[in-house]
């Protein structure tokens, strides 16, 4: 699984809308439920790294949700929350809540809050990581060789993570586009093989392997 993939849980369209751009262009693969019982069926078919829980939603509502997704999934959570009373703080914590934010909020602030959450949830999954002669940081999202740096897309990143987290596994077009793009259904195979083209240009590094008729895979080289 990507590290840093999330699950936004969200019944406002335009809420859910921005903050889901606001999470990619920061490097995280995000999928969208619109309210708590889609969400729950989301993440119980394929657990997310984290999930942001809005707390007021119709049907299936934010405390809810994060009770069953802390004691069932062990996934954590933050919260969205339009109040900042202790009540409504307290009651998220009790249910399981790692931390809330306000809305309405920064957006460099709800990174920071996750990524913070997700450095003590998944302890290491931040450090370095080394392919060949070059460091990948996840928190900063750079890549350097050497003392240069290789300047990446954040969907590029993204793409590299994903590959380099399964390695020595075989990801197929279908699942490539499902975790970086959010939808298996954006695109075609093509959106995949014109992004790992410029990827490996960028990298300089023939690590990144093509296995015909089944995808891409990372090998150490």
């Amino acid at each position: 699984m990507n590290p840093f993939e999330l699950l936004l849980v969200e019944d406002d369209a335009d809420v859910r809308d921005t903050t889901r751009l606001i999470l990619e262009r920061h490097g995280f693969a995000v999928r969208t439920a619109a309210d708590g019982t889609e969400g729950y069926a989301l993440a119980s078919a394929c657990p997310p790294a984290l999930a942001v829980v809005d707390v007021s939603m119709p049907g299936m509502d934010g405390l809810t949700l994060t009770r069953r997704l802390r004691e069932e999934l062990s996934t954590p959570v933050v919260l969205l929350t339009a109040r900042d009373l202790n009540v409504d703080v307290v009651a998220g914590l009790e249910a399981g809540a790692d931390d809330y934010v306000v809305k309405p909020f920064d957006g460099a602030v709800l990174v920071a809050r996750i990524r913070a959450v997700l450095r003590r949830a998944h302890p290491g999954s931040a450090e370095p990581v080394r392919l060949g002669d070059l460091l990948i940081d996840r928190d900063a999202m750079t890549i350097h060789r050497g003392e240069e740096e290789v300047q990446v897309s954040a969907t590029e990143f993204r793409l590299l993570m994903l590959l380099l987290d399964h390695r020595p596994a075989v990801l197929s077009r279908t699942q490539i586009l499902r975790h970086v793009w959010g939808d298996s259904s954006w695109g075609t195979g093509r959106v995949v093989d014109v992004n790992i083209q410029r990827l490996r240009a960028k990298l300089g590094t023939p690590a990144i392997v093509t296995v015909r008729g089944a995808g891409y895979k990372v090998v150490d080289r």
